[in-house]
């Protein structure tokens, strides 16, 4: 068995022709959501020039820009015919919402309102914000509307801390994020 093996071995290392080439990768993922579209560049860094390039989607520069998540290879062949292929992934990044810490309603216009970065990209979300005793002072679902401090009645809220439970999907309660936003003046 081990015989075999070594044969196997051999003729893996036999087949193998290994480039001169050498460059490096610059990449940027997608991110959140499609707000922003992915790049790649590949730098060549070997001194047999000139180089040429064939991307699977066809394109022939050195970088691909404003691409979508998924697997693109590229051949790169220098000027003594010398080829090599680079297979480069481009993934989705996964935005998550971040709720700020605090807010002022204090109607000064700086930060009177509860802000949650990348809520804009949940439609489906679902809301809820509770005061120390478990009585819900706000509920929203769908999409996010800035929180003004007034519980449901519309009476402002006395300074104090406040706990939040957000769903990213009303139909799917797995996704939560939990924490405590404070009303401050």
């Amino acid at each position: 068995m081990k015989k075999i093996s070594a044969t196997f071995l051999l003729l893996l290392f036999c087949g193998v022709s290994f480039s001169q080439i050498t460059f490096n990768i610059i990449k940027k993922d997608v991110k959140c959501n499609h707000k922003e579209y992915g790049d790649v560049e590949v730098v060549v860094t070997s001194t047999n020039t000139p180089y040429t390039f064939l991307w699977s989607t066809s394109d022939t520069t050195s970088f691909l820009h404003d691409i979508n998540e998924g697997v693109y290879s590229v051949v790169i062949r220098d000027g003594s015919g010398d080829s090599t292929t680079v297979v480069i992934e481009v993934k989705l990044i996964v935005c998550e919402m971040a709720p700020e810490f605090v807010f002022t309603p204090n109607a000064d216009l700086i930060n009177d309102s509860w802000t949650i970065q990348n809520s804009e990209y949940f439609s489906d979300a679902c809301f809820l914000v509770y005061n120390r005793l478990g009585q819900k002072v706000f509920e929203k679902k769908g999409l996010y509307e800035l929180w003004d401090g007034k519980d449901l009645f519309g009476v402002p809220l006395p300074v104090a801390s406040y706990y939040y439970v957000i769903y990213h999907n009303q139909s799917d309660e797995g996704t939560i994020i939990k924490g405590c936003v404070s009303i401050i003046k």
